[in-house]
């Protein structure tokens, strides 16, 4: 089947730079900002003319980056999305740029073209204006040299980059082992009558997504309960927050997790919604009747949302 220049969907931009292979009520899209994806009709339609959502675009192009499977927007990824992706600081943003840089840097010394009308989202930024922000203070910094024109400024063409010396040190200190872990941390109640949905629906379906699901009582410890919490949800690629019978600890570990920029899919057993604190009914939860549908469903959101872990 031929492509054909089209607007994408997802960022608007024009024929030029985004192709699309029409399978009837799914589109599979080709664009040089966001990347490569797949889009419904129902989600197409949902989005219409309106805005793009720079988040939306981020995540698309990160998993592109991260050279996961092209992710398919549906309507339930587009209104789980937005609530599920953490409000990036400029100083993270700045971060999550060098470290798209390093991906791209086959040695150091080794240069990268970064063109900003198609990759303002590797730095999550909203438009070409603050990418050019954060390549600026990062060259400021002595992070980033622009090899061939030392003395000039960043510009809204093509900017030829390096990671310098303080640059690579600033990445070492800043590892974020989360990025690069398999590990998905359960906060959930831990009473009797649950053990069965942990067992038999959360962790296969976390494991079917290539995730090791992890739960603080899954294995023996000394260390304090405080402290071991806290380690294994920053060493976590994500966390699972099954709020049904309101536990305190859920709510803190999942807040926890938010204050890290660590995603957080949030659910709960359809008879307890109602119960839900206010403070966090903002958020999608899952809702689920049984096992089976708990498993299927959090399954299919994880590798949406998150993306399915495939080891090398």
């Amino acid at each position: 089947m031929n492509a054909v220049a089209i607007t994408c969907p997802i960022c608007k931009l024009e024929d030029q730079g985004a192709n699309a292979y029409d399978f009837g009520r799914k589109k599979s899209i080709q664009c040089a900002r966001c990347g490569r994806y797949s889009i419904t009709s129902t989600a197409q339609a949902m989005i219409g003319e309106g805005r793009p959502s720079y988040k939306l675009i981020a995540w698309i192009r990160d998993n592109n980056e991260q050279e996961n499977d092209p992710p398919e927007i549906t309507s339930n990824v587009l209104r789980n999305l937005e609530n599920s992706i953490p409000n990036y600081s400029p100083s993270q943003k700045q971060l999550i740029l060098m470290r798209n840089i390093e991906r791209h840097t086959k040695f150091p010394g080794h240069a990268v073209n970064i063109v900003p009308e198609y990759d303002y989202p590797l730095s999550w930024a909203t438009n070409v204006a603050e990418l050019l922000y954060y390549l600026q203070n990062l060259v400021d910094r002595n992070f980033l040299r622009l090899p061939e024109k030392a003395h000039e400024k960043v510009n809204t063409m093509v900017n030829i980059v390096e990671i310098a010396p303080l640059g690579w040190e600033y990445l070492e200190k800043n590892e974020d082992k989360s990025t690069f872990s398999d590990q998905a941390f359960v906060a959930m109640s831990f009473s009797p009558e649950f053990k069965s949905a942990w067992e038999n629906a959360i962790k296969p379906a976390i494991q079917r997504a290539g995730y090791k699901a992890y739960r603080v009582d899954s294995q023996p410890h000394s260390d304090r309960i405080d402290t071991k919490i806290m380690t294994e949800i920053k060493n976590s690629r994500f966390l699972l927050a099954d709020v049904t019978e309101q536990k305190q600890g859920v709510y803190f570990e999942a807040g926890y997790a938010l204050g890290l920029s660590i995603p957080v899919i949030w659910s709960c057993r359809k008879d307890d919604i109602s119960n839900v604190h206010f403070d966090t009914r903002q958020y999608n939860h899952i809702l689920w009747e049984n096992e089976k549908e708990l498993e299927e469903v959090i399954y299919n959101f994880v590798c949406a949302i998150i993306g399915k872990y495939t080891r090398s």
